[in-house]
Order: structure tokens, then sequence, then C-alpha cells
């Protein structure tokens, strides 16, 4: 991969996640036998990027210790307050000159993404010269993701989260998947632009589409084949459907190598 000299990936792994109920840190709820962050952080590794960094919050210490344990090789950068996506990111400023032109951002709760889509979003965006490209997804149910929001040519002009969409908005069933592939120099020159002016009170990443739009810079995306990739996990529900997919999958691979008969 002519890119991994100059590319480094970040996991967002700080968030609490509420809606879990759990006392377990969302990133290390097991899906068939291991942590969901394992499959995130393997993936990472097999891009052979510059660097990998996590970033962990909420429990950090239980977290930390499972990066140290298992994957040494990860940097981890504490976010002592979680403030948002862009703030998360933020954190990243001081390693700038450890990071390479491209910096990879994935959510630790995306256990499901396959390295193809990765190094596809990677390659797209490079080639498109664009300062960041996008992976979203059509999905049959669009609640609680952040919106594609496109202008008559197609072209994505903002992204608007659930909890700030117009009813209209809300209808739309293109979805942001939360994994981005950044130009690390526009990343940083634009992130201390956005504000909190939400309901959420946050700052959130995908704001800085718009600011980048805003500043008249393209903004590439890439919409995967399978939207079951990129689902997110944010409760029960979801970790279950997660759980079953990941199984059904093990089980198909088993038999294509023929280790089930």
């Amino acid at each position: 991969m002519s890119f991994s000299k100059n590319l480094s990936v970040v996991i967002l792994a700080a968030g609490k996640s509420k809606r879990m109920k759990s006392e377990i840190p969302k990133v290390l709820h097991p899906i068939s036998g291991k942590p969901m962050l394992y499959y995130v952080l393997s993936l990472a590794g097999k891009l052979n990027p510059k660097n990998i960094f996590a970033v962990i919050g909420h429990k950090g210490k239980l977290v930390s210790d499972y990066i140290k344990n298992d994957f040494p090789e990860v940097k981890t950068i504490f976010q002592e307050d979680q403030l948002g996506t862009a703030h998360a990111v933020s954190m990243l400023k001081k390693q700038k000159e450890h990071l390479g032109n491209n910096i990879l951002i994935i959510p630790g709760d995306c256990p499901l993404i396959k390295i193809g889509t990765l190094k596809k979003l990677t390659e797209k965006k490079i080639a498109s010269g664009s300062p960041a490209c996008i992976i979203t997804a059509l999905v049959p149910d669009p609640e609680g993701y952040g919106r594609i929001i496109k202008d008559k040519m197609g072209n994505i002009i903002r992204i608007v989260e659930e909890t700030d969409a117009s009813l209209e908005e809300k209808k739309i069933n293109e979805i942001n998947s939360s994994i981005y592939c950044f130009d690390c120099k526009s990343l940083f020159e634009n992130i201390g632009k956005i504000n909190r002016r939400n309901v959420q009170g946050e700052y959130y990443l995908t704001d800085i589409i718009e600011v980048l739009i805003k500043n008249g810079k393209d903004v590439s995306c890439m919409e995967v084949g399978d939207y079951r990739e990129v689902i997110g996990i944010n409760d029960r529900a979801q970790l279950n459907k997660v759980k079953n997919i990941m199984q059904d999958k093990i089980g198909k691979d088993l038999l294509k190598d023929g280790a089930v008969r």
C-alpha cells in the first residue's frame, strides 16, 4: 500500500454511551470472544500505517490496559472531558509531526468494517485531491445516524446529526458512517472553527465538512456497498445485531474453508 508511510489511523474510543447501561466501557464489550475494539485495531494494523492512535476517555484505564497488553504498538491519547468527536480529534494536535499527510479516523464501535473498504477510502481521498473523504451508506432505517445532505448535483454540502435534523432531513436514508480520511493539514487548520451550537452542546467532527466547503474546498464521499459494514453500536440491541452478523460471517468463512462439514 503506497499510502501507508504517510497515513496515520486514529480510533475514537472515549465515549461513555449511556444507552449501553453497563459498567464495562462500550468498546470492551465482547463480540465472538473478543472486545469490539479488537476488530478495529486489528484492521488498523493491517493498513501498516505510520502510527495508530486511540483516543480514550470513559474508564480510560481499563481501555488503556487492554490496548497496552494486546496492541502495544498503539499510542493512547486521553480525552479528559468528552466534549464531542471534534474535541477528541483535536487531542491529536500535539502529535501532528507523527501523523503523516493523511489521517484515517474510525470509531471504536464499528467492528464490521472491512480492510478493503478502508483502503478504497484512503485511495479515493488521495486520488481526488480533496481535503476529506467520507464513507456513507444507504440504510433501511437511518434513525440515530447523521444524515448526508447533498445539493442538486449530488455533491455533499454538510452532515446533520439526528438530534439537530429537521423532519425532512430525517427522511434521508444516506447516513454518515463516522469513518473519514482527512488531509492532516486541512483537518487541524479548520477543526478549531467548529462550535458547540447544537442540541447536545458538543463539538461535532461532522461540522468540519461544512467548514471546508464554505472555504471553497470540495469534499468527496464513498458509498459502501453493504451498509452492515458501518453499523455502529450504541445500545444492547445494536450489540446483539452485530454479534449475529459476526457469527454468521464466521460460520460462512468456516464453511468456505472446509472446516465445517
